[in-house]
């Protein structure tokens, strides 16, 4: 794209992401139900030690897609996954002991677990604050959120879009804290490198 000179036609900061960044207009939809642990393994890894540490005993994981990382590696735990209708329908058919939602239908208010994980999803959604306000009316304890790190991915001086069709947008690092800061008061950032180079939050809803 045009990099800074994006700034006239994006000349505001939007979702905390800087001035000038070009937000895609339109993905392309991502199914992830062919998938196991290729990708967020170790962000799944590192929520299984957060849950563990604190003797939780329930997680909700939004956005759980194939749910092959949810189910092995808190495969004791009282497990609740919500995806979209399409994929909902093929969980209960492929895991149908847990617990699934349909993301849809679901109404968040009545959700309730010691942890929720969002991982990786947050840069497939047209307006992430709907996202954000979902999860503000969840009765959780603890958040966990991923999202690719946009520097160490596509340099500092990248202006998007993203390389990946399925991607909105994308934040670096300082950029996403301040996003999430605005509902959330964050308890750890941390990057883990995988696949792909992924920022991680731990935080709470803030109170107000």
């Amino acid at each position: 794209m045009l990099g800074p000179l994006n700034r006239l036609v994006q000349p505001k900061e939007l979702y905390a992401i800087k001035k000038g960044y070009h937000h895609a207009r339109s993905v392309l939809d991502f199914d992830d139900t062919a998938n196991t642990d290729q990708w967020q393994k170790e962000v799944y890894t590192y929520a299984s030690k957060v849950f563990e540490k604190n003797n939780y005993q329930s997680v909700i994981d939004l956005g759980c897609g194939s749910a092959y990382k949810l189910v092995h590696h808190f495969d004791k735990a009282e497990i609740t996954g919500i995806d979209t209708e399409t994929t909902w329908e093929w969980l209960k058919k492929t895991y149908p002991s847990h617990n699934w939602l349909s993301f849809e239908k679901t109404d968040p208010s009545g959700l309730s677990a010691d942890l929720l994980i969002c991982a990786d999803v947050i840069e497939h959604i047209k307006d992430p604050d709907n996202l954000l306000k979902f999860i503000t009316r969840a009765n959780v304890k603890i958040i966990l959120l991923s999202t690719p790190e946009r520097t160490a991915v596509a340099g500092k001086y990248d202006f998007g879009p993203p390389e990946n069709p399925a991607h909105y947008r994308e934040w670096n690092l300082e950029e996403f804290k301040n996003y999430i800061a605005r509902d959330f008061s964050i308890q750890e950032q941390r990057i883990f490198n995988d696949q792909s180079v992924t920022q991680v939050i731990i935080c709470k809803k803030s109170v107000s």
